[in-house]
């Protein structure tokens, strides 16, 4: 099959014609539809995310079954599938406490680029192992386990669920970690795939007040569009300032969806006394933010790490939100590409000229 590899990092992505090997226990082989294109895929790319390379990134995932390993019950050959970037083992203490998102197995091994028994399915023609992230959707084909998966409705196209496998996902476990109550004031950093989710499931679960936070003017224009009552351009005033005047006193909760320290400063100081803040966004692994710890304890601020959503729970039910029209991740596409062209769908990512960009072998 072919596939888009990261031979060095930083350098550009080749298409190699690569061997993917069976599906073991509990993996299904996915013929991929469409991969949605993410910073952290990119973050893969230059090294902040170090997976060693050789490797194949991509982790918003959508296509068909078409064969499945010993054990599995869930999906059957044939399904249309969107997939998680989140693959819980469903054994760990935390996926059979209800906290599949943080799945220890997956952990372990998320930046080793390996399946859970520590091999990868993926070779090179010299006989070289290829690594994964998250999947490697970047290809024709992708083995993922099937704990990750959820079988499409026929009625939703599948490259529309595609960004439900990242963007989706995460918005909808930020959105339900902060226990929105109805009315309430919410600021969201980063109008992005995730931040612009995040928008809409807020609009959905009865938020009041959705103020949304960035730099580019376009993206803020559809955050308007897709739910927040007000914006916050930062580069042109002082977000924490403004935040604070024109809710009197911040907003009852901050969902930062930028990963920056910059962006995580603002989420803190921009709360209200008393409020809440989960930090969605991933800066690189080796990043260390300082924090004014005395406001947070003064300000009796909670504040949430948030690491996606639970697939087997969430995903149908996302799934649902898209059938009623109350989210609508196609609103995210910002263009499509084919896999020969993904070079140039990681330099329009990266100069900030898309939200989700499709890569469709």
């Amino acid at each position: 099959m072919r596939a888009a590899v990261l031979f060095n990092y930083k350098e550009p992505l080749t298409i190699q014609d690569i061997q993917i090997d069976e599906p073991k226990d509990n993996e299904v082989l996915v013929q991929i539809t469409a991969t949605g294109m993410c910073h952290s895929d990119v973050n893969v790319f230059v090294g902040a995310t170090p997976v060693p390379p050789p490797v194949v990134a991509g982790h918003e995932i959508t296509g068909v079954v078409k064969k499945v390993g010993r054990g599995v019950t869930r999906v059957k050959e044939g399904d249309r599938v969107v997939s998680a970037f989140i693959h819980p083992c469903g054994k760990c203490r935390n996926c059979i406490s209800g906290k599949e998102n943080l799945c220890e197995t997956q952990a372990s091994v998320r930046l080793k680029g390996v399946m859970f028994d520590g091999t990868t399915r993926l070779k090179l023609k010299d006989g070289r192992e290829v690594h994964i992230f998250l999947g490697g959707g970047f290809a024709e084909y992708a083995i993922v386990h099937e704990n990750a998966l959820t079988v499409v409705p026929n009625d939703i196209p599948l490259e529309k669920a595609a960004p439900l496998g990242c963007a989706g996902i995460t918005a909808y476990g930020a959105v339900n970690n902060a226990k929105i109550e109805p009315g309430e004031t919410v600021a969201v950093i980063g109008v992005g795939g995730v931040g612009l989710s995040v928008i809409q499931l807020l609009k959905a679960s009865g938020a009041g007040r959705i103020i949304a936070l960035g730099t580019k003017k376009w993206k803020l224009e559809k955050a308007m569009e897709l739910g927040a009552t007000d914006v916050i351009n930062t580069k042109e005033s002082d977000p924490v300032k403004t935040l604070k005047q024109i809710t009197n006193g911040g907003p009852d909760v901050v969902i930062e969806a930028a990963g920056t320290q910059e962006t995580i400063q603002m989420a803190v100081d921009g709360v209200r006394i008393g409020g809440r803040v989960v930090l969605v966004g991933l800066p690189p692994v080796s990043a260390q933010i300082p924090l004014r710890i005395a406001s947070i304890v003064r300000g009796g601020i909670t504040i949430i790490g948030n690491y996606g959503g639970r697939p087997r729970v969430d995903m149908p039910r996302l799934l649902e939100l898209v059938r009623l029209g109350k989210y609508d991740p196609s609103k995210l596409v910002t263009g499509k590409f084919k896999l020969e062209e993904i070079n140039e769908a990681v330099k329009v990512l990266e100069e900030g000229e898309a939200i989700r960009s499709l890569i469709v072998p």
